[in-house]
């Protein structure tokens, strides 16, 4: 998919992303397929509409023709991403290992919430042996052993601790949660993350490197180390004084069980980015700009708050050239990785202003 030469180019912008040094313009990538993968599966077609998938619903080899749809994609795409495919990554896979049951819509799928109680804590199973845990490690295997060293296998979208006691104890309960049954949020907390840091070993364990490095597929990025990817998109429903009590240190434990971490935020969440930064094993902060919520220049003051503090910065969403403009005039290039999401590789075309040196 890529000669030697391109991809050692691509290697050197993301070391120097990480390492925050010095550049002419930061890292550039296009997201090809917009922001709904699952119309991108056509093996999940007979499952449209099920009420309770079950992993053994699931084959990997039934999806491959799907991937090599998705990798053909894109072609003709000139930009610095390293790009990798993933287990289904429309799947809320940890939910699933939780004991959510999945549901199948037309064009999504997710986790049904609530219904869970602290009394049964003790029937989480974060065992090796949990079905969806199988599951998954099965796709990451065939995945391997399929694209070998064309294609990286890196991390999908997984969810962090606070969505994934959102989704066992509903959003609303787990809010009064916080105030009424703190104890009982920690260990329930203390659990989910368990299950995601061993499930990201598990698949680091089967993949191995790819370039001497670790992709996370969602996000388009590469690091020279294992990646560890934490997500909390839930966290808007914290006050900052129960974020630092009672996520934080799930957060913190996450980021330094891997040499190389990231943790994704949607622009509602931002009144919490010193509270994040605190999380000093945080090498990567990845923020969306969403449909229909805050705009690049409202989202400045946070954007700037993590590179002031030392952070590598990743914005992604529907980049267009008027916030390439803002960015451009009130960020470093240093460190600093810009991902468009884009229909189609022939949208990439009239973004070449996107590649243009900032200094």
């Amino acid at each position: 998919m890529t000669t030697t030469r391109p991809l050692e180019r691509k290697l050197d912008r993301y070391r120097r992303f990480w390492d925050r040094t010095a550049v002419e313009r930061p890292l550039i990538g296009f997201s090809v397929g917009g922001w709904f993968p699952f119309q991108h599966y056509r093996a999940m077609q007979p499952f449209r509409g099920r009420v309770g998938l079950s992993p053994q619903d699931l084959r990997p080899e039934a999806f491959l023709a799907d991937y090599e749809g998705i990798v053909s994609r894109w072609e003709g795409v000139e930009d610095d991403m390293i790009r990798g495919i993933s287990p289904l990554p429309f799947l809320p896979w940890l939910e699933a290992m939780l004991g959510c049951r999945v549901q199948v819509g037309e064009e999504s799928v997710w986790a049904e919430e609530g219904g869970f109680d602290y009394a049964e804590l003790g029937r989480i199973d974060c065992s090796e042996d949990n079905p969806w845990r199988r599951k998954y490690l099965e796709f990451v295997r065939v995945l391997r052993d399929t694209f070998g060293d064309r294609v990286p296998v890196g991390l999908p979208i997984l969810r962090g601790t606070s969505d994934m006691v959102a989704a066992l104890r509903g959003s609303e309960r787990m809010v009064y949660d916080l105030y009424d049954h703190p104890q009982q949020f920690r260990r329930l907390g203390e659990a989910c993350t368990t299950l995601l840091i061993e499930l990201m070993r598990a698949q680091h364990a089967i993949t191995g490197p790819f370039a001497g490095g670790y992709v996370i597929d969602a996000l388009g990025i590469w690091a020279p180390d294992r990646l560890g990817r934490l997500q909390e998109d839930a966290s808007a429903l914290f006050s900052p004084d129960h974020y630092v009590e009672l996520l934080q240190p799930h957060d913190r434990r996450a980021a330094e069980a891997f040499p190389c971490s990231l943790i994704h935020l949607h622009s509602s969440s931002l009144f919490l980015i010193d509270q994040v930064l605190d999380v000093e094993a945080l090498g990567c902060i990845q923020i969306n700009k969403d449909v229909g919520e805050a705009a690049i220049p409202e989202m400045l003051p946070a954007l700037q708050r993590v590179q002031a503090r030392g952070r590598s910065l990743l914005v992604r969403g529907k980049l267009d050239l008027d916030d390439l403009a803002v960015l451009r005039g009130h960020l470093s290039p240093n460190g600093l990785y810009l991902q468009t999401v884009v229909e189609t590789a022939a949208e990439t075309r009239r973004l070449g202003e996107f590649f243009r040196p900032w200094v």
